[in-house]
């Protein structure tokens, strides 16, 4: 019980983390510059499949959600199924309050610049909640732990294989998204630094820890 109590008291920082996150991703779309890869294998989908941005980030986070616990062992948090729903939710909302693009090129490069900015430190500060990485960020941390390579590597590995595909599928790239893909695996280690958050060594909150600690008493 206290386990999970714990948990509830890190929810705030866990949302702010989201909503940060969903605005950046939202603006980095919104200044048509280029997103992130993410972002573009989603936009992809979203034009093949006809449905908003933020379903399409739900959509794919539960589908490697789903990849990520059978093939690599990965936790569960409550802010790993949190994750989930409320990302992509976020975002449509920004989109319908923030329709209008920048009518400049330099309000386009701001959105972008604060984009890239919020994205990353959201991404940062609601994984150090411990309350379990979203499906995407989990993919890369778990890769972290099992390789003992630093995140500035493994996440633009893995950022450049679903860019690739979202291309193809149709995603908007960029001069943007070269940017996003070369500074974000750094902003994320900075911020991660900045939080005192070690990804390598910090144990996330699993789910499944709530009946084992119940059944323990």
């Amino acid at each position: 019980m206290n386990l999970f109590l714990n948990d509830l008291k890190r929810l705030p920082t866990l949302f702010i983390g989201f909503i940060l996150l969903a605005f950046g991703i939202y603006l980095t779309k919104l200044s048509g510059l280029g997103m992130s890869s993410w972002s573009v294998f989603h936009d992809g989908l979203s034009i093949q499949l006809k449905l908003s941005f933020g379903v399409i980030t739900q959509l794919l986070g539960l589908i490697i959600l789903l990849f990520s616990m059978l093939f690599l062992k990965t936790k569960v948090g409550l802010g790993t199924i949190l994750n989930v729903v409320f990302v992509g939710m976020f975002i449509d909302i920004f989109a319908i309050l923030i329709p209008n693009k920048p009518l400049t090129l330099i309000g386009n490069i701001v959105y972008l610049v604060f984009g890239v900015l919020l994205l990353t430190f959201g991404r940062s500060l609601y994984i150090s909640s411990k309350l379990g990485a979203g499906p995407r960020d989990g993919l890369f941390v778990r890769l972290v732990r099992i390789t003992k390579i630093d995140v500035k590597y493994i996440k633009p590995a893995i950022e450049l294989v679903v860019l690739i595909i979202g291309y193809f599928l149709g995603g908007n790239v960029g001069l943007g998204t070269v940017l996003i893909t070369l500074v974000s695996g750094y902003l994320v280690q900075f911020f991660f630094k900045v939080l005192h958050f070690d990804p390598k060594t910090e144990k996330q909150s699993n789910i499944f820890s709530f009946s084992k600690k119940r059944n323990l008493e």
